[in-house]
């Protein structure tokens, strides 16, 4: 991707400290110049979970809202939020239920922005595994739940949006996360695969195009299939979404009218020319082969966010899978995506 770039682990930290102080008031000064804002995004992974970031970035719609955009990579929701909180980014990606999360601890963050529509997370089990097991992508929805028992399950990391959907999941046959699978902690979409390949895990809970990578290469199945909305109590789940600060939104209102507007504009974008959109999300995945990106691009299609406007019954669903109910309009902010809209 041309200007990602990733968080160095050590250096996450000193990075927080050193902006802090310095990322709102460039931001104030660059507007009254005239100039495009520098803005930085902290995503969770470099998924298609946020297509709507890389269509804005590529066909310019950030540029042409006057803001100079740059991605980070944050390696996870826990670095995302520390990256917005601590000041080392303007804004963050990642999921509603982490908004919610620590909003009911107590942090002032707002999401303001939808990306996609659907819990799309997929869960990939290794081919051999379920054939031993007997399983296929046709058996039953209880019956792969249930094939995860005794597994090692890769997720991205603790308290995640991958965490937490393997916890929901076993639940849900009455099996204990804890004992009865092994959650293995992986961090980024480059160590899950190895991991796959190795054995070192035999599952894992990963977005586009982690899940399709691992088919393609002949070494996994599709065991759950969540970005076309298998799991009917998650089908149309608000999943990604654009955060800030609440001490942000009020200082630099005309940033987030901007942000959202781009977001607005690469949504429409992308339900109008779904051929062009692919092509151009293409570049952000450039290393990656053509029939894995068409698989996930087409996976994933009908789960981007047609509009910014976070809807009540997305949320809701999120309270009901995370189990955090923090009220609605301490966690949304809408009105720059109702704007955007008009």
């Amino acid at each position: 991707m041309r200007r990602v770039k990733t968080f160095a682990a050590g250096l996450l930290t000193s990075m927080l400290l050193l902006s802090a102080c310095s990322a709102e008031k460039s931001s104030n000064e660059a507007g009254k110049k005239g100039k495009a804002e520098k803005i930085t995004i902290a995503q969770s992974s470099s998924s298609l979970l946020f297509t709507p970031i890389y269509v804005a970035q590529e066909k310019g719609f950030f540029k042409e809202e006057g803001l100079d955009v740059e991605v980070t990579i944050a390696g996870g929701s826990t670095n995302v939020l520390s990256a917005v909180v601590g000041g080392g980014a303007e804004v963050g990606a990642t999921g509603l239920s982490v908004v919610m999360d620590v909003n009911s601890k107590g942090q002032d963050v707002q999401a303001f922005a939808s990306l996609i529509n659907q819990y799309a997370s997929n869960v990939v089990i290794r081919k051999d595994v379920a054939q031993k097991l007997s399983v296929t992508e046709d058996s039953s929805i209880d019956e792969k739940i249930k094939a995860l028992k005794g597994l090692s399950i890769g997720i991205t990391q603790p308290g995640g949006g991958s965490d937490r959907l393997v916890r929901h999941l076993l639940k849900t046959q009455n099996l204990n996360p804890d004992k009865d699978a092994t959650i293995v902690p992986l961090g980024k979409a480059e160590a899950i695969l190895p991991a796959f390949t190795n054995n070192q895990i035999q599952a894992f809970v990963f977005s586009s195009p982690t899940s399709e990578q691992a088919i393609t290469s002949d070494e996994g199945i599709l065991l759950l299939n969540l970005s076309k909305g298998e799991i009917k109590e998650l089908d149309g789940f608000t999943h990604s979404t654009l955060l800030t600060k609440k001490d942000f939104i009020k200082k630099n209102p005309e940033t987030i009218q901007k942000m959202t507007n781009a977001i607005a504009k690469a949504e429409k974008f992308i339900s109008e020319n779904k051929e062009e959109a692919k092509e151009v999300v293409r570049k952000s995945f450039d290393k990656l082969d053509k029939v894995t990106f068409d698989a996930a691009f087409e996976n994933n299609f009908e789960a981007f966010a047609r509009t910014p406007v976070i809807t009540k019954s997305g949320y809701e669903m999120n309270v009901k899978f995370e189990g955090v109910n923090a009220p609605f309009e301490k966690v949304v902010n809408n009105e720059f995506a109702e704007k955007s809209n008009q």
